[in-house]
């Protein structure tokens, strides 16, 4: 029984005995009140009638003359937090279970015991493991994900953080004339709750995550913090060199915690609130789709007060310029967004990249290199080949028929043009060793050979 139960329970004791308490009565007219008060029939704090006896009436009165109202609370049971019908070593092993991993259902716990040998099968119920976990505290299942305390917060200043997330959207027409399901995919500021860029895409990889990253920074700038989730497009190695080439610090939030990310799940839901309930019922080419999502950003939500910040998202935004950090003047944006692939070059000079042979140097041969490519379209123009952070030279996509008609090159090597002769004949040495070996013996000619034989 807890506190609050109790309290009542006092109080209403404390009303049955308020005559006794009011008045000033002899011995034998408060038991004459005894025994007529336990006449009468009484409701319970919870609503349940019942009827009291004289002799429970006098105890609460004598308790109440001894210790004022707070006598008249319920006792607390002696063996309260302890199961009567489970022993004391089941008891404090299923407690210990219990708090060493806190998702374990009752079933569990009970079929861990039942397996170590601890009960036998069927000896413990659910209600009596129940019983026992609610008086420690321990019945509730919590929730998947990190325990950590929430507590609301803002950036100082715009750019401080930016949030991105995607949501799943409704079915579009895709260029192609088919029905596709669309991906709202988003950038948020938490500062200003300013949206840097956020459009539908027909997919959630890291190739429309990372454009839609790159057109925010083309218009906004840079973060100093990128607070996104584990999804796989947030986990990819482009992004994590983007975002090292940059400067940006890449955060992601524990696994199963999308709510590390209240500020652009609580935009999400106010854009299924005020455009997704209001768009019609036959599907939205994608176009269409993006350009009454973007009216909604431009019109409506970056011109109307934010609750949290009390202020206009863009008119807030602006007036945090002297505070954004501008891209990177040695920097191409061009160049950091392209992805990356390794790759050994093979005996021919060619490389293989998404299912095509693409020619590089030859000198490059048996080397590792690295292909720096446009993920949306990987082949026009051709992968550039670096080694060692070193540009090499532009792929080429191999044609063997025009290579069947190719001058091939030796590969003799190039002399360097500043080393000075070394005065050495390769060629004139070898000739003097093989004529110094079969030269003559001193003294002696070709006749007398020919006389002894």
């Amino acid at each position: 029984m807890d506190e609050p139960t109790r309290r009542q329970i006092a109080l209403w004791r404390l009303t049955i005995l308020g005559p006794l308490i009011s008045a000033r009565l002899e011995h034998g007219e408060r038991q004459a009140y005894f025994e007529q008060a336990a006449e009468r029939t009484y409701e319970r704090p919870d609503g349940q009638r019942v009827k009291l006896s004289a002799r429970t009436l006098q105890s609460w009165y004598y308790a109440w003359r001894h210790g004022g109202w707070e006598a008249l609370r319920p006792g607390t049971r002696t063996d309260a937090g302890q199961s009567r019908s489970i022993g004391p070593e089941i008891a404090a092993l299923i407690l210990h279970a219990k708090r060493e991993k806190p998702r374990r259902s009752i079933r569990r716990l009970i079929r861990l015991l039942e397996r170590a040998g601890k009960l036998r099968r069927g000896e413990l119920s659910r209600s009596s493991v129940h019983r026992l976990l609610q008086a420690q505290g321990l019945s509730a299942r919590p929730l998947r994900g990190p325990s950590a305390e929430r507590r609301a917060f803002l950036p100082e200043h715009g750019g401080d953080l930016w949030m991105g997330d995607v949501l799943h959207g409704p079915a579009v027409i895709a260029p192609d004339g088919r029905l596709r399901k669309s991906y709202l995919i988003s950038q948020l500021d938490a500062a200003t709750r300013f949206v840097p860029h956020s459009y539908f895409a027909l997919a959630e990889g890291a190739i429309e995550h990372e454009y839609g990253l790159k057109q925010a920074l083309l218009k906004h700038g840079r973060p100093r913090t990128y607070y996104v989730d584990l999804g796989a497009a947030y986990r990819s190695e482009s992004l994590r060199l983007i975002c090292a080439e940059l400067d940006i610090h890449l955060l992601h939030t524990a696994p199963q915690d999308c709510e590390a990310k209240g500020a652009i799940e609580r935009w999400h839901r106010t854009w299924r609130e005020e455009v997704g309930d209001e768009l019609p019922e036959e599907p939205l080419s994608v176009h269409a789709l993006n350009a009454r999502h973007w009216a909604w950003l431009g019109a409506e939500y970056h011109r109307r007060r934010h609750h949290t910040t009390g202020r206009e998202p863009l008119e807030h935004w602006l007036a945090q310029a002297a505070h954004l950090r501008a891209l990177p003047a040695n920097k191409d944006l061009e160049q950091v967004f392209l992805h990356r692939e390794r790759r050994v070059v093979r005996k021919d000079a060619c490389v293989r990249l998404g299912g095509r042979l693409l020619e590089v140097r030859p000198e490059l041969c048996a080397h590792t290199v690295e292909l720096r490519f446009d993920p949306s379209s990987p082949f026009e123009p051709p992968p550039r080949v670096f080694v060692n952070d070193r540009f090499v030279c532009d792929s080429v996509i191999l044609d063997r028929l025009k290579n069947s008609r190719r001058k091939r090159r030796r590969k003799l090597g190039t002399p360097d043009p500043a080393a000075e002769p070394s005065g050495l004949d390769a060629l004139g040495l070898i000739e003097r060793e093989h004529y110094a070996r079969t030269e003559l013996p001193k003294g002696t000619t070709a006749d007398e050979d020919e006389k002894e034989d």
